[in-house]
């Protein structure tokens, strides 16, 4: 079995080789929270992330071999296509959102809202957060309170930012993606109420992006729409 994530130009020109309505077998499309039919076997390894999946899988099946496509954004109704037909994954991938992400480290913060691969508005900043003290006694504890200071005042201010950032929207935003350090965002979670107020829009997945700024705003599309591609039999497809 071999698991490989794959951008969505590649994975469209994978797409493009797969597609064969007349193939024997079929195609199923999942959203989350549903088993593939009982006749198609899948290891444990495939069937644990299928179902740990935050967006579904589609696959595309025969007895001799199983590509299983899981996307970047969420599988919307449940289907079932005869042969090799990637149409419905075509039209996920294809399909225009408007995407809110929110990029944070103790560094600072990055909102932007994506129309398609398109960023069509940002907002960026940063707080001086102290690094970790190395010395104990009184003037560690002192340390430690300065920095849990500036870090919850950075984590307010891109609280303001996000929900900005929404009402701007005025609610057209289809998804919420969060990316950065993930101890830093697990307080956020925490700290911020608003966040908890988007939790039906938010997918699960963390974008893994070390600076968050303008710059790692405007190369997030290629990583924002990579889907993992699991490949399973003798005659499995390779990128």
């Amino acid at each position: 079995m071999e698991h490989q994530d794959v951008p969505i130009g590649a994975l469209r020109r994978l797409a493009e080789r797969w597609h064969d309505p007349a193939r024997s077998g079929r195609t199923i499309c999942l959203p989350k929270g549903f088993d593939p039919p009982g006749e198609i076997a899948l290891d444990e390894e495939l069937a644990s992330a299928i179902r740990e999946s935050g967006t579904g899988a589609i696959l595309f099946w025969s007895a001799e071999e199983l590509q299983a496509v899981l996307p970047p954004f969420p599988v919307e109704a449940a289907s079932s296509h005869p042969g090799w037909n990637t149409d419905p994954l075509h039209g996920l991938l294809g399909k225009q959102r408007t995407t809110l992400v929110m990029l944070l480290r103790l560094s600072g913060y990055a909102v932007g809202v994506f129309d398609g691969e398109r960023l069509a508005q940002s907002k960026v900043g940063s707080r001086f957060v102290k690094g970790r003290h190395k010395k104990g006694g009184s003037s560690s504890g002192r340390f430690a309170r300065r920095r849990e200071e500036q870090a919850r005042a950075l984590m307010d201010k891109a609280s303001q930012t996000l929900q900005e950032q929404v009402e701007a929207y005025e609610g057209t935003i289809d998804h919420l993606l969060l990316g950065g350090d993930r101890l830093t965002l697990l307080a956020f979670e925490k700290r911020c109420q608003f966040l908890q107020r988007l939790d039906s829009i938010r997918l699960p997945r963390i974008l893994n992006v070390d600076h968050p700024n303008l710059e790692a705003l405007k190369s997030l599309p290629r990583l924002m729409y990579t889907s993992r591609v699991i490949a399973a039999g003798p005659s499995a497809d390779s990128i």
